[in-house]
């Protein structure tokens, strides 16, 4: 009996040996693979030999340390040490500067803690003054003041060449006068160094001996402020003379992103695209310099708004396909400017291999022919099919013109409401249309959508064009836009063509802003909606709340009405 018990205790006893053994295995495994990091903190500043070092308590387990210099918030200097030591290599300032200092601990698995205090930091070694001239000439002696010097102190002045040694000096005062004699035969960079008593380097200023001087910068184009989309850049100035290099200095709030140099062209310079990212606030800061003479450079500053990259307007074609007389000339066009178009006739799907449209294709017999466009800065555009049919037929087309009772123009250009003015340019749009042989339909203005596309349908028009006058909430905006469903709608083409030749003959087209094109409704129209009309489209024919544009409206009913008739007659051969 009593032999089992021992042997019951010593097998309880060996147990236990194994778990407390574990349990020191586990703890030193987990102390190692996952080190703790102590607090510490930051002690002080020191000059240690020709080093500024920064010194922090021990952390332990720390297998790094990252220290930052900040200014007003900002980030100026930032270094990392694999000891409580930190070299501040490099580090200098201005005399009396304060700085705040903020150090990291990092263990091997990069797990961090931030030291438990911020060291205010004053810089008190005499400095240079940095707003004295740069420039200087072979006839003039170099003069440098000191901010901070004590009789006391031990500093001595350096002037180097292309890192070379050309004078030395014990200094005596806070201002320092170098003979013109020592620079004799020198030009461009000469770099002046202040050491102190334990040789380390506390200041630098940078002489520009006979160094062309740099003609500040005006900015000419693009206003602050300028959006666009993703593309490139031009900015105009006016200045710069005597640089040979010019850099644009991308910046994101205070954060420089990118920095690339730029080549100068006439007086202006032209800033690539993918220098930038979609749809982001950027500051450009041109630099104008003279060799690598940076702290000389002259500096223009603008803002600009860079949007997303568009895609290259579809192509469309001068005639309709689903019926053409032999013979015609068709002509493949695409609303963005420079453009490349491709195309096939074989039924493939046109590639950058492909044909390249130069000059009009005539159509003699039926024929598919197929297009993409491609321009710069943009994807290419979708691939649109066209189904060339020769074969004669009379065109139906069915008008449907506002039936807003109650929305009202400017009345002082005698614009009433927009149902009686746009039905006045239907008009005339049924009247040259029928002068010309077309059977022309129109909608009932006590109908509505529904019916009148029903309608439209039910006649078999071959174009259904509703016609509208716009407006806006500021009463300020100006401009045509014309509608379809989207970049593949039977309804692109003949768009295109009613959108630019009405676009030529008003008032505003020297504008930019006003030209707002042919838009997508993607199925939020009824009257242009392929699953509803096969071929229907919606012009907003100026702002009628907008005085300019509503007077152009009531002083050229005709004009207009006659214009939007030939684009039709034009389109349908």
């Amino acid at each position: 009996m009593k032999k089992e018990y021992k042997r019951t205790l010593c097998v309880i006893g060996v147990i236990l040996l194994i778990v407390v053994n574990f349990a020191f295995f586990w703890i030193g495994y987990q102390s190692f693979m996952y080190p703790k990091l102590s607090e510490f903190s930051i002690t002080n500043v020191e000059s240690v030999g020709s080093s500024l070092v920064l010194n922090v308590t021990s952390s332990n387990h720390a297998t790094k340390y990252e220290a930052k210099i900040m200014k007003d918030d900002e980030v100026i200097y930032q270094t990392t040490s694999d000891t409580e030591v930190i070299p501040l290599t490099n580090f200098t300032a201005n005399y009396n500067e304060t700085f705040t200092i903020d150090v990291v601990a990092y263990n091997k698995n990069e797990e961090k803690i931030e030291s438990t205090n911020k060291l205010e930091y004053t810089y008190q070694d005499a400095t240079f003054l940095t707003t004295q001239d740069h420039y200087i000439t072979e006839n003039q002696d170099m003069v440098l003041y000191l901010e901070g010097y004590h009789m006391q102190d031990n500093y001595t002045v350096e002037l180097f060449y292309n890192q070379n040694k050309i004078y030395e000096s014990v200094v005596t005062g806070e201002d320092i006068v170098i003979s013109q004699d020592v620079v004799k035969g020198y030009s461009g960079r000469i770099t002046a160094r202040l050491k102190n008593s334990y040789d380390r380097i506390v200041s630098t200023f940078n002489f520009y001996l006979n160094t062309p001087v740099v003609g500040k910068l005006t900015l000419i184009s693009p206003n602050d402020g300028y959006r666009t989309r993703w593309n490139d850049v031009i900015i105009e100035f006016l200045g710069g003379e005597n640089a040979n290099h010019f850099y644009a200095n991308l910046y994101m709030g205070e954060n420089l992103v990118n920095r690339i140099e730029v080549l100068k062209k006439g007086n202006f310079v032209v800033i690539p695209a993918d220098a930038f990212m979609e749809n982001i606030d950027y500051r450009i800061v041109l630099e104008a310099v003279y060799e690598d003479y940076t702290e000389i450079a002259e500096t223009l500053s603008v803002n600009v708004s860079i949007g997303a990259k568009e895609t290259t307007n579809p192509v469309y074609v001068s005639h309709n396909p689903t019926f053409i007389r032999a013979g015609t000339a068709v002509e493949l066009k695409s609303r963005t400017a420079n453009t490349t178009i491709y195309y096939t006739t074989d039924g493939s799907d046109p590639t950058t291999d492909s044909m390249v449209y130069k000059e009009p294709i005539v159509i003699n017999g039926d024929a598919t022919i197929k297009t993409y466009a491609v321009s710069n800065n943009r994807y290419d555009s979708e691939v649109n099919t066209y189904n060339f049919q020769v074969r004669e037929k009379n065109l139906v087309v069915y008008l449907s013109p506002s039936n807003q009772n109650g929305n009202y123009g400017v009345a002082s250009t005698g614009f009433t409401t927009e149902m009686e003015i746009m039905n006045k340019i239907a008009d005339v749009v049924e009247a040259t249309l029928k002068n010309n042989g077309v059977t022309v339909y129109r909608n009932s203005p006590s109908g509505d959508i529904n019916a009148w596309v029903a309608t439209s349908n039910y006649v078999h028009a071959d174009f259904h064009l509703a016609i509208h006058s716009n407006a806006s909430s500021s009463h300020e905006a100006r401009g045509i836009e014309i509608y379809v469903d989207d970049a593949q709608s039977n309804a692109l083409s003949v768009a295109t063509n009613i959108y630019n030749n009405l676009w030529s003959i008003y008032p505003g087209n020297a504008v930019s802003t006003y030209d707002r094109g042919v838009k997508y409704a993607n199925g939020a129209l009824g009257e242009v909606n392929d699953e509803f009309l096969p071929t229907g489209a919606l012009i907003e024919v100026a702002y009628h709340d907008q005085y300019d544009d509503a007077l152009w409206i009531m002083q050229n009913i005709s004009t207009i009405g006659e214009n939007i008739a030939n684009s039709i007659l034009s389109y349908y051969n």
